[in-house]
């Protein structure tokens, strides 16, 4: 596990925030046409060939959400393998590198946090991270 990775750990669960935030959008933009051409195509029974439109609409929502849903099943798999990385370590490296990469802490706040010095956390820091290496 590197530095990068774990500074990775953020951006994707903001990623799946805004992924998740998406799929709830298009659940509800999908009823809405769905509802709406749905009521095109009884108000004009018979004239075209609208439940095809719907039929169409509602497959495009479909791929979309299942390409969405696919996006999230795979990030929250590599969130799932950073924090069984973080999890092997001891308890005073875990909470660092989880301070530092998970809640986005400062040096300064972990050294205040932790009640250690600069060099003493960045000692940690680089322990922590070769025993993820």
């Amino acid at each position: 596990m590197t530095k990068e990775k774990l500074r990775e750990y953020y951006w994707i669960r903001r990623n799946i925030i805004k992924l998740e935030s998406r799929l709830i959008q298009l659940d509800s933009a999908s009823t809405k046409i769905t509802t709406h051409l749905k009521k095109k195509h009884d108000a004009i029974a018979g004239k075209g060939n609208t439940s095809d439109k719907v039929g169409n609409s509602v497959t495009d929502m479909e791929e979309a959400r299942e390409k969405l849903a696919e996006q999230i099943i795979e990030s929250y798999a590599v969130l799932s393998e950073i924090e069984k990385a973080i999890e092997i370590l001891p308890a005073r490296e875990c909470y660092l590198i989880r301070a530092r990469y998970v809640e986005l802490l400062s040096w300064e706040q972990i050294c205040v946090d932790m009640g250690f010095g600069w060099a003493q956390v960045h000692r940690i820091h680089s322990e922590a991270l070769k025993m993820l290496a």
